[in-house]
């Protein structure tokens, strides 16, 4: 009886020039979540590896010796419209999260890494851009789905519900939290570049329309949570 086909594991680089971070710390516990991780300390070896074999996906310190980890970010989205990109900083600011979010990024976490979180974090892009996780729960067939370039949104059931601009910002950070509360303030400021001049009552009459449209569009309800006192989160 011929043996039944195996999955090869997502492969992931870790571009980090801390050696003991990378090496010690970040390969290691993604290895033992099932992954196919190598390591690199620079964009140049970036580079020079993605010519032979793509990865699947990317994580990606923001201070690197050689080169921007935003620009990175936004050269590999312009290489491959369908590669994960998760980027870490020291940084927590939202001007420094929406540098990531506009370059193309799909997750940004902040230092100190928790590795839970980087593995479910890691887990959840690769379920947005496709590629198989052989140590992932089963899941039911089917879900939520943001488009790659964040134009249009794909239903459970199979409909697309276009946006606009400010939606597309809006679901893109909100996806790229993955699974995690994203503050008003960071929406705001993905919205406006006046955070002060914005009028909050905006950013919620464009989450209630945003329902609306996906109700409407496919009688499916968006999952969208509002959190009180922080912002809203998508569960999915």
């Amino acid at each position: 009886m011929p043996s039944a086909a195996v999955s090869s594991p997502p492969r992931l680089a870790v571009v980090d020039d801390d050696d003991e971070l990378r090496e010690q710390i970040l390969l290691p516990a993604l290895r033992d979540a099932g992954f196919e991780a190598r390591g690199l300390a620079s964009a140049l070896e970036l580079y020079r590896m993605w010519v032979g074999t793509p990865f699947d996906l990317v994580l990606l310190d923001v201070g690197l010796p050689d080169e921007d980890g935003v620009d990175i970010a936004r050269h590999l989205r312009g290489l491959s419209a369908s590669l994960g990109i998760v980027m870490y900083t020291g940084h927590g600011h939202a001007v420094d999260r929406l540098r990531g979010l506009r370059a193309g990024v799909d997750a940004y976490l902040v230092k100190p890494l928790d590795m839970d979180e980087l593995i479910e974090t890691v887990r959840n892009v690769l379920r947005r851009v496709g590629a198989e996780d052989p140590q992932a729960p089963p899941r039911a067939g089917g879900g939520w789905a943001l488009e790659r370039q964040g134009w249009r949104l794909r239903t459970p059931g199979g409909a697309e519900v276009t946006l606009n601009q400010a939606e597309r910002q809006v679901l893109g950070m909100l996806a790229a939290a993955a699974r995690a509360p994203v503050s008003r303030e960071t929406l705001i400021a993905g919205l406006a570049g006046d955070v002060d001049a914005f009028d909050p009552h905006r950013l919620e009459m464009l989450v209630y329309r945003l329902r609306r449209k996906c109700q409407d569009a496919s009688g499916e309800s968006l999952p969208l949570r509002a959190i009180r006192g922080v912002g809203y989160m998508l569960e999915w």
